[in-house]
């Protein structure tokens, strides 16, 4: 005699979850987030507040449910910019909750989102310079991409590139050299009069102006040991031959160590000559927005 089969259980159909804030009974579309949870939500607010979703001409049939990508997390707080009510200040917001809603806002056009969205990615750019640069250029926001893209300088190349878009990678590399450039012909280089300092009997306060002149001097005889240049050489360079991350940081390139008091005026006048033409060069750098014309 055959044993009985086994009884299948009865799974009894999962109630959907349904979201606190956006359930209104005379709602007239329903969204589920990628989780699962229904937002019940009015169209003509969608109409007003958002570009995104679905026209006005588009019908929906009754009961459908419209899927959508974003979490219950990111809709919660993107449908709160589409009602007449005080919006999410978003000041307390992390970074991992910010930029999928500020993607949302870009996606569907919700307006009111948007700009409080750049506003906050804009305060975060020290924190996480190329996921902003991304979003910056992915969603055509040139002033912060501009601002944002020298932070990436003092970055390992490597974890950028990892990060970027494939179609940044390019625009990126071209603008790395023009870092690069400035490093090598300029950064690496010593200014004009520099390179004299105690050659053939010349000092510094042969290249330094006329007030200077008069407060310090040398000549051929006097020990080259009272004056600090050759240190003060050897230990910039130290500092900028580390990489293009250094010119960055010009504060900590220039640091001989000791306080400025204690290098002498003529070696003080040549590194201030020194970091001046390097901050000049850096401003001539085009802007990273520049570059993406060229992709």
């Amino acid at each position: 005699m055959d044993s009985p089969s086994p009884a299948i259980p009865v799974i009894p159909p999962l109630t959907p979850t349904l979201s606190s804030h956006f359930n209104f009974p005379n709602a007239d579309v329903t969204f589920s987030s990628s989780d699962g949870v229904l937002f019940r939500v009015h169209r003509k607010n969608l109409e007003v507040c958002a570009d995104g979703f679905a026209p006005s001409g588009f019908e929906i049939p009754e009961g459908e449910v419209v899927s959508l990508s974003e979490t219950a997390e990111t809709l919660e707080l993107l449908f709160q910019f589409m009602y007449p009510k005080r919006h999410p200040g978003l000041d307390t917001t992390p970074f991992n909750v910010l930029e999928p809603l500020a993607e949302a806002a870009e996606k569907y056009q919700v307006f009111p989102a948007m700009n409080i969205c750049h506003i906050r990615l804009r305060d975060m750019v020290h924190e996480h310079p190329v996921e902003v640069a991304v979003y910056a250029a992915k969603h055509d926001y040139p002033l912060l991409l501009s601002e944002v893209a020298p932070m990436m300088i003092s970055m390992p190349p490597v974890d950028v590139v990892r990060i970027l878009p494939a179609n940044l990678v390019l625009p990126w590399t071209r603008y790395v050299q023009e870092w690069v450039r400035v490093h090598q012909d300029v950064a690496l280089k010593l200014p004009f009069g520099a390179s004299l300092h105690y050659s053939g009997g010349l000092s510094h306060a042969n290249h330094m102006p006329g007030a200077l002149q008069t407060q310090r001097t040398y000549n051929a005889f006097e020990p080259p040991s009272r004056c600090s240049w050759e240190n003060c050489v050897a230990i910039v360079l130290q500092h900028l031959g580390a990489g293009i991350h250094t010119l960055r940081n010009l504060d900590q390139a220039f640091d001989m160590g000791i306080t400025r008091e204690d290098v002498e005026r003529c070696c003080d006048w040549e590194l201030s000559e020194w970091r001046r033409i390097i901050e000049e060069a850096i401003t001539q750098i085009p802007k990273f927005s520049t570059f993406l014309s060229f992709s």
